[in-house]
């Protein structure tokens, strides 16, 4: 009987090792064409956010696939899947208990901007209202804390580098669609100075920015990802790579 409770264990104990181990959640990881964050660059994903992700998913040992969708579509699979997380997201009281968060990868705010060489001072919400014409992004945060402010002197605009062609061309006066770092690379793409917008004194928004989850992902995965992330910004890796995208 001991010989055989013998053989059963060590069976047992092989089984254990030969099992495989458990697999990580398979998870639906996409952003949108926000730059310098998320972007692509000659058919490569890149950007300082996701450049952040795929160090969290070397910290893990685990690879998911980065897909970029266009801002809409993306918000929809947020909300709608069991397992997406979407990145680079502003979280916002609106959003807290929509999604579950990991982060903050970044702290930025938006501003209004105009030409370079506009002599007009911007101070107040009054005074965007006397403008004739702001560009602004078709849809999304942006465009819904604008419209909460009231402000109906707005022209929707789908690219952000439209956004900025029109008040560099003086076809609108103020444009507001990105954060400064977001703006100085939109400007950079155009072949544009970094100064050739300027930014008003008017801020529309400030908050952290983070990766969004499903709010079915579970507090597990969830956990480690944050974990991975602080070890990420404890190594130093995190200030490097955000170094490559100052201007």
């Amino acid at each position: 009987m001991k010989y055989l409770a013998a053989i059963y264990a060590l069976s047992w104990g092989m089984l254990l090792l030969w099992a495989p181990s458990a697999q990580p959640l398979e998870l639906k990881v996409i952003t949108e064409d926000w730059g310098p964050y998320n972007y692509e660059e000659n058919d490569v994903l890149t950007g300082f956010s996701v450049e952040i992700v795929q160090a969290i998913m070397v910290e893990l040992g685990e690879n998911h696939k980065i897909t970029l969708y266009p801002a809409a579509r993306g918000q929809s699979m947020l909300d709608n899947l069991p397992n997406a997380m979407s990145f680079s997201l502003f979280r916002t009281p609106e959003r807290e208990n929509r999604y579950k968060w990991i982060g903050p990868i970044s702290i930025e705010s938006i501003y209004f901007y105009k030409r370079k060489y506009d002599p007009r001072i911007f101070k107040t919400l009054s005074d965007l209202k006397k403008v004739d014409k702001i560009a602004v992004p078709h849809k999304g945060l942006i465009l819904s804390y604008v419209e909460a402010q009231g402000l109906t002197n707005i022209y929707k605009m789908l690219k952000m580098d439209a956004q900025i062609r029109h008040v560099l061309m003086g076809r609108a006066d103020l444009a507001v669609m990105a954060t400064p770092l977001g703006v100085a690379h939109y400007l950079k793409k155009l072949n544009k100075t970094t100064d050739a917008l300027v930014k008003t004194q008017v801020k529309l928004l400030e908050f952290p920015l983070y990766i969004a989850c499903s709010r079915k992902i579970p507090d597990s995965v969830i956990d480690r990802w944050q974990q991975a992330f602080e070890k990420v910004k404890a190594s130093g890796q995190y200030q490097r790579i955000y170094n490559k995208y100052l201007y």
